[in-house]
């Protein structure tokens, strides 16, 4: 929440540091960050590398990329502090919007005509596979149309198709280097290097992709039918309806970090798909069913609408079954009292950079709101008021209020 609750996580770099796009030495540095510089840890990697990825601002550019643990001046503090982080839930993560972060700098990127603007259409309406279908359709006849390539990379994306999204990538960047679909298209070309959860299984709403070396089979088939029956639950509290299958890719811990590069007190995200990491072992337990039950909130609100973060975040809490702790509430209580939480309206969309502490107060800030909304607007009926946009914006005033912000 940037100007709101001060990110309590900065660093400065202690020596000149390397800056790489990887915390492998041997590549390029693509920036060197001078000593005394701020910079904000935003996770650090557990191979044992003493690598983290820091984001800084340097000659009036924010720069983002990995250094090692060295240069900077007290990662010990970090480490605390990540260590005080670990009680958040494992489902929690960045506030999300309906399609995933590269795809609108992409999308944006394009010279649309008429037959784009439908495919588009469909990418919107989470429709991947029609949109799929219809631009190799049109690349029949048309293989160096950069626009169509670039969307059917999306599209094979969206549809959980890494392997056909690179293909696509890679002949729409040999046409035009143009920066939105390039960083579209290296997000594809993470994924599929660090990606290693290979097999599939397929229930009436839900695609699941899984890593056959870390779940056995039998408890893959068991989180098949728990996501169709969250799905179920979700929609008829909601409303929502989907048109195709939900992919949902559930990976080890390691293997999450790497393939999302989410913050590292993230254990699931909704970027147009479901990333859940295992949390429970070999085991398919009540954590794992609320993480699911998390990130499918953000896929049904997606498929609804556009909505704020901290709607996103209080729903999919409330409905996953989490709850206020009294020391929570009490410590919300504190910070909203000291004036430094903004009003719901003015809470940044992407929670992404936070620190694990300020990630905490975020979400228990969403899951009060959300508490609120059910109390004192419940005979208005979630559902409908989920449909009516104008609505929401009219009692958001009231929900500041009663939290006292």
């Amino acid at each position: 929440m940037p100007g709101a609750v001060a990110l309590l996580f900065a660093l400065t770099v202690a020596r000149d540091a390397a800056l790489r796009p990887s915390c492998d030495a041997s590549e390029n540095i693509v920036a060197t960050i001078p000593a005394g510089t701020p910079v904000e840890i935003r996770f650090a990697v557990s191979d044992g590398s003493n690598c983290y990825k820091i984001a800084a601002s340097v000659e009036g550019k924010t720069l983002v990329g990995y250094v090692n643990g060295s240069a900077l001046s007290d990662t010990s503090a970090f480490d605390r502090q990540r260590q005080g982080g670990v009680s958040l839930d494992a489902s929690r993560q960045e506030g999300n919007a309906p399609a995933p972060a590269e795809t609108k700098p992409a999308m944006g990127a394009i010279h649309f005509n008429s037959e784009h603007s439908a495919i588009v259409e469909m990418l919107n309406s989470h429709e991947p596979g029609r949109a799929l279908e219809r631009a190799e359709g049109l690349l029949k006849t048309r293989p160096r149309d950069p626009g169509l390539l670039a969307l059917a990379s999306i599209a094979a994306y969206q549809n959980d198709d890494i392997r056909h999204a690179l293909e696509y990538c890679k002949d729409a960047l040999a046409l035009g280097d143009d920066n939105g679909v390039t960083g579209f298209c290296r997000k594809v070309d993470r994924e599929s290097k660090a990606d290693h959860s290979g097999e599939k299984l397929y229930g009436l709403r839900v695609a699941l992709r899984y890593e056959g070396e870390a779940l056995p089979a039998d408890v893959a088939r068991g989180m098949i039918a728990v996501l169709d029956e969250e799905l179920i639950r979700v929609s008829e509290q909601l409303g929502c309806q989907t048109k195709e299958r939900i992919a949902a890719i559930v990976q080890s811990r390691e293997s999450y970090l790497r393939t999302t590069n989410a913050a590292e007190w993230s254990g699931g995200l909704f970027d147009g798909r479901i990333h859940v990491s295992l949390s429970e072992g070999e085991r398919l337990g009540p954590a794992t069913r609320r993480a699911f039950a998390h990130e499918i909130v953000h896929a049904c609100l997606a498929n609804i609408g556009t909505f704020p973060a901290w709607l996103h975040e209080g729903l999919a809490q409330r409905l996953s079954g989490d709850t206020l702790s009294g020391a929570a509430r009490q410590q919300l209580k504190s910070v909203i009292g000291a004036g430094s939480v903004p009003k719901l309206e003015n809470i940044s969309q992407n929670w992404s950079n936070m620190s694990p502490e300020n990630a905490r107060i975020a979400y228990n800030l969403a899951l009060a709101a959300a508490d609120v909304l059910f109390e004192n607007y419940a005979g208005y009926g979630i559902r409908n008021l989920l449909h009516n946009p104008q609505m929401m914006q009219q009692i958001t005033p009231g929900l500041d209020k009663a939290l006292g912000l």
